[in-house]
């Protein structure tokens, strides 16, 4: 026989911080910031659906700004919630001491999230609990070196996958990482190897495609200001999109191109609409292979695949959900 809860406590720490690591690209002292209060955690209803988000001082700021969050983070945080008043055998988790770094911000103890035993956590504690949940991961560059996961690389990854990837404008992820340099996202969001072998391949493919390229064009000052007004429409966390919610309050990314855009998060009652895309692509597919229009029908395939990508994360959601209503059955021998 042995105590349980220890491993029980680490690994639900760790799949919070793992999960705000990686859909906000929130910096540690940020994550450790989020606490039970009405000031921090944040919930909109605009349009029959709930918003979520929670206020944290970025690093440089001395002023809170807002974490947008999936409803996914927000039903961990209420994990996270739910053990701890179990832990404490009380309705309300404790006020503590914020003991990481620039405490000076924090002088009033506050019910922070992440806390154990009456003490809030500090760095060392948190990885521990990671690398307790990604136990047996093995993660290693191309040169074979392994790799320790930590709060920036995972900020690294995210702005990587933002910008080289999901074509989110520098400016855009600047205000998603809450950065005020530029030139620090350009460094954050660099090009992986992998990536870079990805891109000229896909160049190749351009270049065989297409016989006569037109010369290039310099837009003028009237078409900038055009871009600059399309850009002004935003989809934003507040609105319903196919097959999800988008998250982000920024301009749109993708030019509301909603299906495989990351910046959406699929939801299982949507499921729906992705099928009718499915369908749609075939038929589309179909006609303009008639057509003799490759680059349509490559587009069609993109559609379809993306839907499915989409649908597969909607089933591991699904199945999520079940398993946080799992209760196990312990037998011992007498």
């Amino acid at each position: 026989m042995f105590d349980v809860e220890p491993i029980y406590v680490a690994c639900t720490f760790a799949l919070l911080a793992i999960d705000v690591f990686t859909t906000t690209g929130a910096r540690l002292n940020e994550l450790l910031q989020i606490n039970s209060t009405r000031e921090c955690i944040q919930i909109k209803k605009v349009k029959e659906k709930l918003h979520y988000s929670f206020r944290a001082i970025p690093k440089g700021r001395d002023k809170v700004e807002e974490f947008y969050i999936s409803k996914q983070t927000m039903e961990y945080i209420q994990i996270v919630l739910r053990m701890l008043k179990e832990h404490y055998q009380s309705d309300k988790i404790p006020s503590v001491e914020y003991r990481y770094s620039r405490r000076h911000l924090f002088p009033e103890p506050k019910p922070y999230y992440f806390q154990y035993q009456n003490k809030a956590m500090k760095h060392t504690c948190l990885y521990s609990c990671i690398k307790f949940l990604l136990h047996a991961m093995r993660f290693e560059t191309q040169e074979g070196t392994p790799v320790t996961v930590k709060s920036h690389l995972l900020r690294h990854a995210f702005a990587t996958e933002a910008v080289q990837r999901q074509k989110i404008p520098l400016d855009i992820v600047a205000k998603v990482l809450h950065q005020r340099d530029v030139n620090v996202t350009s460094y954050y969001s660099a090009p992986t190897p992998t990536q870079i072998a990805q891109a000229v391949g896909e160049l190749h493919d351009v270049i065989a495609s297409y016989v006569d390229i037109d010369e290039a064009i310099l837009r003028s000052p009237e078409e900038l200001q055009r871009e600059l007004d399309d850009h002004n429409s935003k989809v934003g966390v507040f609105n319903k999109v196919l097959g999800g919610s988008c998250v982000t309050d920024y301009i749109c990314p993708t030019k509301m191109a909603c299906l495989g855009c990351k910046a959406k998060i699929p939801e299982p009652e949507q499921e729906h609409e992705l099928h009718e895309v499915i369908k749609l692509s075939k038929d589309m597919e179909e006609r303009f292979t008639k057509m003799g229009l490759d680059v349509e029908v490559k587009k069609a395939k993109e559609m379809r695949k993306q839907a499915r990508i989409e649908l597969k994360e909607i089933e591991l959601i699904k199945q999520h959900r079940e398993e946080l209503h799992y209760e196990p059955i312990i037998r011992t021998n007498k």
